[in-house]
């Protein structure tokens, strides 16, 4: 009788390890699945920035159009640059900013949109007076 007591907690042992063990990946696939739906809701609020940042430059170089924020810089599209060196023009939109930056006598201009560790940097290429010949997202 001793032996089959013993055998009986081995198994509820194991049967609780086993269930800890799936509790653990159920919630770490739930966590990754928050996570990740986080990350996306804040990249596409970051994104809606930047178009915010896009249409305030288009107003500087509608008012100004010698407007620019940095001097040139090589090479082009760095977008570790326009992140976090560049001085651009940055403004607090809501919960979150964008920066804009244009280097000096280029025809072209950024808008890093950003909202918590999330950054979207779009890109204006124009030609002078004021008309867009391309749109890109880095």
């Amino acid at each position: 009788m001793g032996n089959k007591r013993g055998s009986a907690l081995l198994l509820a042992i194991m049967m609780v390890s086993v269930l800890l063990t799936l509790a653990v990946i159920l919630s770490k696939i739930v966590y990754n699945g928050y996570a990740t739906s986080v990350y996306l809701l804040r990249r596409e609020q970051a994104f809606w920035l930047a178009e915010a940042g896009l249409e305030a430059g288009k107003v500087e170089l509608n008012r100004n159009p010698g407007w620019y924020t940095d001097l040139p810089r090589y090479p082009e599209n760095d977008t570790r640059w326009i992140k976090l060196e560049a001085i651009g023009l940055r403004q607090n939109l809501g919960e979150g900013s964008y920066k804009l930056v244009r280097e000096k006598d280029r025809d072209r201009f950024y808008a890093a949109g950003f909202k918590g560790k999330a950054v979207v940097v779009l890109k204006i290429k124009f030609a002078q007076p004021f008309k867009i010949l391309s749109w890109e997202e880095l």
